[in-house]
């Protein structure tokens, strides 16, 4: 079990079942996929039917519904039924999660069963927006990114943003995909997936740093290494677009109309906008780059989204900061921070990630926040401290919402993601390594069985690494 609900009735006694399960179930409810997380859940015990009704519910059984006043969700078990109750279908949805979390197999004289504690769930998230970040690179294979969907669907997770890294091919540019990247025919049904399961899927392309596609630490770059004559779209070095130029911002724009039309409707894109290196922040480059963002900004809005930002080019680090929390801020000076800050558009969402910041509260924030911007924090893999901090931080301040990241690190971090999932919802105080991790090892089994194939199991392909 990942979750604990804040609010928690225990009662006496279990609900038990297997074979076929008849449900009155909302017709969000009433998915392929919803039937085949059912099944693995109940650890393939138990088969599940359902038939319609208008109200925001899911009942098998007999069970009082309760109802949800000022919650997102309630959950009622008795042993004799069980009832969800929600005010919309996302959270009717993560009703279900919340159910499915706190089944158990259990031997009975008649084989295998599934049983469920009789309780009492009224739940509403300290942490409303919960994002992750997932980067397709181009040794990720469609499964991974299939069962990366479903994982975080069955954590609670509102959206994934999704980042391709050289592996969507475009119509605009061929060079702006490896050879054996996804074609959109690939990806479309994925996304259809994860929004059946209540994840709202964020389309992200970084357009100003990481032009390349790739990680600095390998030098790969998707554009440059399969055409070179493409040099002046970039900076000499080829981290950064050429903003400047008008044909970059068309093809960016190109870019933008193809990743919105494949992920259909929606609330944010990201654009980036991190680590650019070699930027020189004088005040007619950093106008350059502020009109160039407001005016990628405007364009999103017009399509009825919001610019996500991730923060660090708009930061200076000020020497009143606590030193236990060495931040990452590349702006030079508190004037250039200042000027920044006020020349950008507030409808920009700045996403402040601090992976060393490891004391609450998250001092960067408050200056976004004072500056008029909505502010969500960035954990990563650092451990529980940075984790803690971060979204204690957020729950602290009233932030807009947590956007956990990956990046590389999967191979090792996929307990990071179930933890920050959880952190949204309950205190990090008690952590445990160990538990994090059979937990984890736990819940993706049950939304992608791996059939027994040894790469697919668990969260790494192979278990002895060279460079650990």
């Amino acid at each position: 079990m990942i979750f604990h609900p804040q609010s928690l009735v225990k009662k006496e006694g279990s609900f038990l079942f297997s074979g076929k399960v008849s449900a009155i179930a909302h017709p969000c409810l009433q998915k392929d996929i919803i039937r085949e997380f059912w099944h693995n859940f109940t650890c393939q015990c138990a088969q599940l039917s359902t038939c319609a009704c208008d109200e925001y519910l899911f009942c098998v059984g007999e069970a009082e519904k309760l109802v949800p006043d000022d919650d997102t969700y309630t959950v009622n078990v008795t042993p004799r039924g069980i009832c969800i109750c929600a005010g919309n279908e996302k959270e009717l949805l993560r009703g279900f999660m919340t159910l499915l979390d706190r089944m158990r197999a259990v031997d009975t004289k008649d084989g295998l069963a599934c049983e469920v504690e009789c309780c009492q769930i009224r739940e509403q998230a300290p942490v409303a927006i919960r994002m992750v970040h997932f980067c397709v690179f181009p040794e990720t294979e469609l499964w991974e990114l299939q069962r990366f969907l479903r994982f975080c669907a069955a954590l609670k997770y509102t959206h994934v943003v999704l980042e391709f890294w050289g592996m969507l091919k475009y119509d605009c540019m061929a060079e702006l995909a490896w050879p054996h990247a996804f074609g959109k025919e690939e990806i479309r049904p994925l996304i259809r997936e994860a929004q059946d399961l209540g994840l709202e899927i964020v389309p992200m392309f970084n357009h100003w740093g990481h032009a390349s596609a790739g990680r600095i630490a390998h030098g790969k770059h998707v554009v440059l290494d399969q055409n070179p004559a493409l040099q002046t779209y970039f900076s000499e070095d080829g981290w950064c677009w050429d903003i400047r130029k008008p044909k970059v911002r068309q093809l960016l724009r190109e870019i933008r109309t193809e990743l919105l039309a494949l992920f259909g409707e929606g609330s944010y894109f990201h654009i980036g906008c991190d680590e650019a290196f070699t930027f020189e922040f004088t005040k007619e480059n950093v106008d350059h780059i502020c009109d160039f963002i407001n005016e990628v900004a405007d364009e999103i809005a017009e399509k009825g989204r919001r610019a996500i930002a991730w923060g660090d080019m708009f930061l200076y680090r000020h020497p009143q900061y606590n030193p236990k929390n060495p931040y990452t801020c590349n702006a030079p000076s508190p004037e250039i921070e200042q000027y920044m800050l006020e020349r950008l558009h507030r409808s920009v969402v700045m996403a402040d990630w601090q992976y060393d910041a490891v004391q609450a509260p998250v001092e960067t924030a408050a200056v976004f926040r004072r500056a008029g911007f909505d502010c969500m924090l960035c954990p990563w893999d650092r451990g529980p401290e940075q984790m803690r901090a971060v979204i204690e931080t957020v729950k602290a301040e009233s932030l807009m919402g947590v956007l956990h990241t990956t990046w590389h690190t999967l191979s090792k971090g996929m307990p990071y993601v179930a933890t920050a999932a959880r952190g949204c919802f309950e205190s990090l105080e008690d952590f445990n390594r160990l538990s994090a991790r059979t937990n984890t090892a736990t819940l993706l089994r049950r939304v992608m069985p791996s059939g027994g194939e040894y790469a697919k199991s668990g969260w790494s392909r192979i278990q002895i690494h060279d460079q650990w």
